[in-house]
């Protein structure tokens, strides 16, 4: 039959592994990646990467470079136990950049083969970055924050379209190594990541065998194994311990036990400091200015934002000839890029940063003052000093500021109790913070937040919102409190509407937390009005802004886009509520790529058919068919998944756009008699036709009708429904949806007693079908389930896991085959 040729979709795995690489040893393939033999844990690691729950190991000794190269060692062995996908989720945007950057750099470096190298991918508000997703059976590598990750984890990921969530759900939770560092820091987070791996083993049932769940690993250097223990992850973790393997190395003691000289700072943050941070910052500036070492680095870390830039601009005072710094986590990507790799040079200068530098950045300094903070806090903040013991000689010095132990809010964003504990801790080191020193120190379980229950989790399988148009709210699960962001950007949009500004690009957005956001605007008043938009991921064209009324609440993962005039914004500072200054706009973001991105985007509707309506080459239905079951059978195959899931996909993708001969269907509409079926073509018809029309449902409909007894219907009829997430575990008509005569039943479109005319292609046809919406009954009609029945057999049967990975393959089967077709690929 007529194909789309398998190579342009770059299927198939390539199982040859190069004879240098069936032949060195893990030590060989980490020294090319490093340029250093690697350490005994990392080794294990290596040899029970899939046996291992917990790493322990201190700042300084590798973790990431442990994980990343022995997951990619396990894929370039085609280990079996090693999933394809590499998921490092991190509590720090900072992170994520380094993190990534490391990681390409390492691929490169120890790959044999650039065309089996694994990609690197980052996931952050704001980014499209589609082929991780468009080619689920290559190995990848995705870094991210756990706002955006944690959400996609409970199908409802921040900061993008929500008939997107179900793909990023089930690749997440399937064929994938979840890795969450710096657990002191994940707050809320922590008990979810548990929780859902405590759901996920519970669904690892022997009959159940492909395709593999996700699994988790955590990785600290202040985790305390029973902090994982909730009400669904009670199995004790399996623990790799560094000091197993190189206790008596000489390279690793030398970073264990680096010098570090401790003692308190003269300088003392007092009530009145904390309503006006200027007056501390010039004390602790002199005092900074004074510790420096000529030719060194110093690090000054302190618990706020606002501190952090008060403490900057008077460094910058004092001493404007020494190169400055300032390092936190609301800065736009554009500026954040260009300070991450001067972070990790050496040589003379002074840094201020925020917690955003405390944990996994990779940099290090000979003085290092900081704020007192909690103890796991302070002990990744001291492993930024005399990292790797290159100053054991001479020594390094670390200055703990004290902070008032009262209630003028100092302690921000922490508990008074926590600090209080800290400063009993320090107490106990007697003027000395090695590595070594550390591990005797008491810490209290991170956390805070509500910890996700089984009914709660299975309830976010299903993506339609309420009647009332809102969703459940994940955020007690992610983060606690004002730890929440929003997104936003700056744009001049002088001499044209504002809603006609086109979406963001990830460059142009700057996090910030809900509750400084909410303060500034507050402090704008009159100012802020008709200068704010807030993004509607239900919109379309003018439809995607809509302006911010005053009260309006901030939801977590919002993009608003600001007026330029009203600042809030520098490149030196980041966001700044007290700059006035014009923001300088970034360049305006080139247009996305329609099929990659489709129903996923977070402007994408329930009417809108991007896919179809592509402007592009015309597609006739019947080769359409054949080349999306094509793709299907095909990414099932290397995949190896078994039969019957690759028939159920394949199936699925032959029937899911037979409903694209409906009458209703836009490329249909005017269409002359007797004309083929279109799949995809140029732009619909100026006249409207019916709301909100779906065609997968006519399509899931048809083949239910004439299929109702096959052994997988309910299967291969949802894969069709949901092939653009819109269609999915419910079945009603929506706000605003009429049929005519009234009395009938009316679903996305679809009118009981609809006629779809006969579709043929080469390995089948679809029978000319009178659509029947007794499905929509509750509890069913003429002998036949329910839809809702149908659901929640299959979700018993397969999982939400398994079953949202299906419909993820689907959409990706049919994804790929569309672009080829607009590629103009060759045919078979």
């Amino acid at each position: 039959m007529s194909q789309i040729g398998v190579g342009s979709f770059g299927m198939g795995r390539d199982k040859i592994v190069s004879d240098r690489a069936a032949s060195e040893s893990f030590d060989d393939f980490f020294q090319r990646a490093l340029g250093c033999r690697p350490f005994g844990y990392q080794k294990a690691l290596a040899e029970r990467l899939a046996a291992t729950d917990v790493l322990m190991a201190p700042t300084g000794l590798g973790k990431t470079a442990a994980v990343t190269l022995a997951w990619a060692w396990g894929r370039l062995h085609d280990c079996p136990n090693v999933p394809r996908r590499l998921v490092w989720c991190l509590p720090m945007r900072t992170l994520v950049e380094q993190t990534a950057r490391d990681a390409k750099a390492w691929l490169a470096a120890a790959w044999p083969s650039p065309g089996r190298r694994p990609g690197v991918h980052v996931l952050m508000g704001g980014e499209v970055d589609g082929d991780w997703r468009l080619f689920p059976e290559r190995d990848a590598v995705l870094v991210g924050t756990q706002d955006m990750l944690v959400s996609r984890a409970l199908m409802r990921g921040y900061g993008m379209g929500r008939f997107g969530w179900p793909i990023d759900y089930g690749l997440l939770h399937t064929d994938a190594l979840w890795v969450f560092d710096e657990v002191q820091l994940m707050g809320a987070s922590l008990a979810t990541s548990t929780q859902i791996e405590g759901f996920r083993r519970a669904r690892h049932a022997p009959e159940h065998a492909a395709p593999q769940l996700a699994r988790s690993l955590w990785i600290s250097a202040t985790l305390r194994p029973e902090w994982l223990r909730t009400a669904e992850f009670l199995a004790p973790p399996r623990v790799l311990h560094w000091q197993d393997h190189d206790r008596a190395t000489p390279e690793a003691r030398k970073r264990v036990d680096a010098v570090k000289r401790l003692r308190q700072a003269r300088t003392v943050l007092d009530a009145e400091d904390v309503k006006r941070p200027q007056r501390y910052a010039e004390r602790l500036a002199k005092e900074v200015v004074a510790a420096h070492r000529p030719g060194a680095t110093t690090l000054v870390i302190v618990n706020t934002v606002r501190r952090a830039q008060a403490v900057a601009a008077a460094v910058a005072r004092a001493v404007p000839k020494i190169e400055r710094l300032l390092v936190h986590s609301r800065f736009r990507p554009a500026e954040r890029a260009a300070l991450a790799p001067r972070l990790a040079e050496t040589g003379e200068r002074i840094v201020v940063a925020t917690q955003a530098v405390e944990a996994g950045v990779n940099m290090t300094s000979a003085v290092l003052f900081t704020e007192l903070a909690p103890t796991a806090s302070l002990i990744q903040r001291f492993g930024r000093c005399n990292r790797h013991g290159e100053m054991n000689e001479a020594g390094a010095e670390i200055r703990w500021i004290d902070l008032p132990p009262d209630d003028t809010g100092a302690a921000a964003p922490y508990e008074e109790a926590a600090l209080a504990a800290a400063r009993r801790e320090l107490a106990k080191l007697d003027g000395a913070a090695s590595p070594a020193a550390l591990e005797a120190l008491a810490l209290d379980r991170p956390g805070g937040g509500q910890v996700i229950r089984p009914r709660d989790f299975e309830e976010l399988f299903d993506t339609d919102p309420d009647l009332s148009g809102y969703d459940l709210d994940i955020s007690p699960y992610v983060r606690e409190g004002d730890d929440l962001t929003v997104l936003l950007f700056w744009r001049d949009w002088s001499g044209h509407e504002p809603k006609d500004e086109p979406p963001p690009r990830r460059e142009e957005l700057c996090p910030a937390p809900i509750g400084d956001v909410n303060r500034w605007i507050e402090i704008l008043k009159d100012a802020a009005e008709n200068a704010i938009f807030i993004e509607n991921p239900l919109g379309r064209g003018a439809e995607r802004w809509t302006v911010r009324k005053p009260g309006a609440r901030l939801r977590p993962g919002q993009t608003l886009m600001l007026a330029a005039a009203l600042g809030g914004y520098t490149t030196e500072s980041g966001f700044d509520a007290d700059s006035k200054t014009h923001v300088e706009p970034l360049p305006a973001p080139a247009v996305q790529d329609g099929v990659a991105r489709g129903d996923a985007a977070p402007g994408a509707a329930t009417g809108d058919d991007p896919g179809s309506n592509t402007g592009g080459r015309t597609v006739v239905l019947s080769d359409h068919l054949d080349h999306v079951a094509a793709a299907a059978r095909s990414l099932a195959a290397a995949l190896g998944l078994p039969e019957n899931l690759a028939e159920a996909l394949e199936y699925a993708g032959a029937w899911h756009d037979v409903g694209k001969a409906h009458p209703e269907f836009a490329l249909r509409r005017g269409q002359p008699a007797g004309a083929a079926f279109l799949a995809k073509g140029g732009p619909a018809p100026k006249e409207k036709g019916r709301r909100y029309f779906r065609h997968e449902l006519a399509s899931a409909l048809a083949f239910l009708a004439q299929h109702e007894s096959a052994t997988q219907a309910d299967l291969v009829a949802y894969l069709i429904a949901s092939h653009h997430g819109k269609v999915r575990l419910g079945l009603r008509a929506l706000p605003g949806e009429r049929a005519s005569p009234p009395e009938a039943r009316i679903a996305r479109g679809v009118q009981d007693g609809d006629v779809l005319p006969r579709v043929t292609w080469t390995s089948g046809a679809s029978a000319e079908t009178i659509l029947d919406l007794g499905l929509m009954v509750l509890g069913g009609e003429g002998g036949r389930p329910s839809w809702a029945a149908r659901m929640q057999r299959l979700l018993a049967a397969y999982g939400p896991f398994r079953l949202a990975y299906l419909e993820a393959l689907l959409r990706m089967a049919d994804w790929r085959a569309s672009k080829a077709e607009q590629e103009g690929a060759d045919h078979e």
